[in-house]
């Protein structure tokens, strides 16, 4: 009796590995493209980018981290993870929305698995980067050079992303017919608006480097905006500025007003050694 495993048109291979997906997405983006366009694999590949998002985001927190001490470095390795989903999270809904009312024939799962993907990518190129950040935390770099470096990975690989997702639906677009050309500029807009959400996010869930000079607190409540922090930090590191901590100014009585209530005049008063 024939085994109906055997039976041709009755097999059912199992989907490609996790290898396979790391190639296509390195190497061979059409071909991945072409199958998320096809439907072929979704689940698979949205678990496989999961995975890659998660590990790799944590690896990169954890390196960043590792300037103010291993603790922070926790806190890092489970915050960056958490701005990359929670990002996804929110802009996620009204991206699939609008590309529904444009017209597009991409499914749910379609959509996700191209954004999964696109995210993916930007963390392998953030784990790719993590021995050059390693490189200038261990050659003393300060605080605020730190600061801005990984800024600007950050926003670089998230850029890699964004700029693959674009290629991904043009494909859709131009070879498959299953994505209005007319929504491409939709989803420019759209890749702004994440960029500006991941940015306030990452404002709220700070600090990620950490500041030696403070006790560890999982978050840190400054006034004002990401924008103004840059600022700030790149006018310290142009003044050659460490992360210092002068202490309070001492506000003393005027020596009339000490007399009268029995004090001893500013003068007589010991200064503490420097």
């Amino acid at each position: 009796m024939t085994d109906s495993s055997t039976v041709p048109g009755l097999t059912r291979s199992a989907p490609p590995g996790y290898g396979f997906f790391l190639s296509q997405l390195l190497s061979d983006r059409e071909q991945f493209f072409a199958e998320v366009a096809d439907g072929k694999d979704l689940r698979a590949k949205i678990v496989h980018a999961l995975v890659t998002l998660l590990v790799l985001c944590a690896f990169y927190g954890a390196a960043a981290g590792a300037y103010a001490g291993p603790v922070q470095a926790l806190s890092s390795a489970i915050k960056l993870p958490v701005l990359f989903l929670g990002t996804l999270l929110i802009c996620f809904p009204a991206f699939y929305v609008i590309q529904v009312l444009v017209g597009s024939r991409l499914r749910l799962a379609q959509v996700l698995a191209l954004i999964m993907g696109a995210l993916a990518l930007s963390t392998i190129v953030l784990a790719a980067i993590v021995p050059v950040a390693l490189f200038f935390l261990l050659t003393g770099a300060n605080y605020y050079f730190l600061e801005l470096l990984h800024v600007a990975i950050v926003l670089g690989s998230g850029l890699v992303g964004m700029l693959a997702l674009h290629e991904g639906l043009a494909y859709a677009c131009e070879k498959r017919g299953v994505y209005p050309r007319s929504a491409m500029t939709i989803m420019q807009v759209w890749a702004v608006l994440f960029a500006f959400v991941g940015v306030q996010m990452a404002w709220n869930l700070r600090p990620f480097v950490g500041d030696r000079g403070e006790p560890f607190k999982v978050f840190r409540h400054y006034e004002g905006n990401f924008y103004t922090a840059v600022i700030y930090s790149l006018r310290k590191l142009s003044q050659g500025g460490s992360r210092e901590h002068t202490p309070p100014a001492v506000y003393h009585l005027p020596d009339d007003l000490r007399a009268r209530y029995g004090l001893a005049p500013v003068d007589s008063i010991a200064k503490p050694r420097p």
